[in-house]
């Protein structure tokens, strides 16, 4: 386990943050779980603009005097300096970090008034060679992904991604020497589907989700683009282009593709899994995203649904992973909170959660409550 820390950034004074291999932000709207993930971000960012690139792992140990934009990569919108200090802050510097009991690294940044920018002043490091946040591979999934597309650009990438808003994700499904060469590991491969292949697997996954659903893909180099068509209950296997079907497979999909291709070792941070999805495609995401956690992948997923947590705690329960590589983060405030209130919640062997906090996913109880104290009148 290690932590994510932030220090004078937004919302947070002085945090830090549990990661585990699959690692869950929960709370309301606004309270803290965005801007935790754009710190990770930002650092990431940090590290791909000013760190040496050396044998396919970035070495970042000092500063080089070089800026690192706000609204950049990774669809931050920071907006300028003055945005990402923390309000009643009295120091003019931010630091974000990870650390591991043992080892830390993080980038301490001088902050200017209304720049565009912040720079790095000081960096420690003593987690180059065992920090997943300085390898190549590093996956990040938007909450506002692309919707359904008659085509999608076919862009250059330094690896195999979906990128950040799942606009890759015919171009790699379409690309059939990727899909001939790449094979889906066996801890990752749908049971009861033999072959390894991508595209067999992803359309095996994104069935289990929508019963009827396939997915083809084609790649067209003569116009740059690449275009995925869809087969439900309804086409009678007259696949149609996605824009004719609906926003819940365009949104999952490259969740999908991106569990089943990511790097073992890496990071993958997923916002809103549940977007667009029947709750019974929500648990069902969840029990994916733990299986893809389970294989060796370091899964961060921000959720407002109690559907994608139930899918983790099932499958915790049914041994799919180890309920000891969860951790649930609840973010949370009071009127004398200074910074967002962070509460971590285990799952143990019988997928039952270590606390249940107020505000934590009870509103169904409540309205229930509500309705009955309503009809009894």
């Amino acid at each position: 386990m290690e932590n994510l820390i932030i220090k004078n950034f937004k919302c947070f004074r002085d945090a830090n943050i549990p990661l585990n291999q699959l690692t869950i932000f929960a709370g309301a709207n606004g309270y803290g779980k965005s801007s935790a993930i754009q710190a990770l971000l930002y650092l990431r960012r940090t590290i791909e603009h000013c760190a040496k690139w050396n044998d396919s792992i970035y070495t970042y140990v000092e500063s080089n005097g070089l800026n690192v934009q706000l609204n950049d990569a990774y669809c931050l919108s920071l907006g300028d300096s003055s945005q990402v200090l923390s309000q009643d802050s009295t120091e003019n510097f931010i630091i974000l970090g990870l650390y591991d009991n043992k080892k830390k690294f993080h980038v301490k940044y001088e902050v200017e008034d209304s720049k565009l920018h912040l720079t790095p002043i000081e960096v420690i490091n003593q987690r180059n060679k065992d920090s997943k946040i300085f390898i190549q591979e590093f996956y990040y999934l938007n909450a506002e992904r692309i919707g359904p597309r008659i085509k999608q650009e076919i862009k250059f990438y330094d690896f195999p991604n979906t990128g950040f808003q799942g606009e890759q994700t015919a171009q790699l499904l379409g690309d059939t020497s990727f899909n001939y060469l790449f094979k889906v590991d066996e801890k990752r491969k749908f049971p009861q589907i033999e072959s390894a292949r991508l595209e067999q697997q992803v359309n095996a996954w994104l069935n289990d989700l929508m019963p009827e659903v396939k997915v083809t893909a084609s790649y067209d180099t003569a116009t740059l683009s690449a275009q995925i068509r869809v087969n439900n209950f309804f086409t009678k296997n007259n696949a149609v282009i996605a824009p004719n079907i609906g926003f819940g497979i365009s949104y999952v999909l490259p969740i999908i593709v991106t569990g089943l291709i990511a790097k073992q070792g890496s990071y993958m941070i997923v916002e809103n899994p549940e977007a667009h999805l029947h709750p019974s495609a929500q648990s069902k995401i969840g029990r994916f995203l733990a299986m893809v956690a389970n294989a060796g992948v370091q899964v961060i997923v921000e959720t407002h649904s109690d559907h994608v947590i139930n899918g983790m705690q099932l499958a915790a329960i049914k041994n799919e992973i180890n309920p000891e590589h969860i951790v649930i983060n609840f973010f949370n405030q009071t009127e004398s909170s200074q910074q967002p209130e962070l509460e971590s919640i285990a799952i143990n062997t019988k997928g039952e959660l270590s606390s249940w906090p107020k505000g934590f996913f009870d509103q169904t109880q409540l309205d229930f409550a509500e309705l009955f104290k309503l009809r009894r009148g």
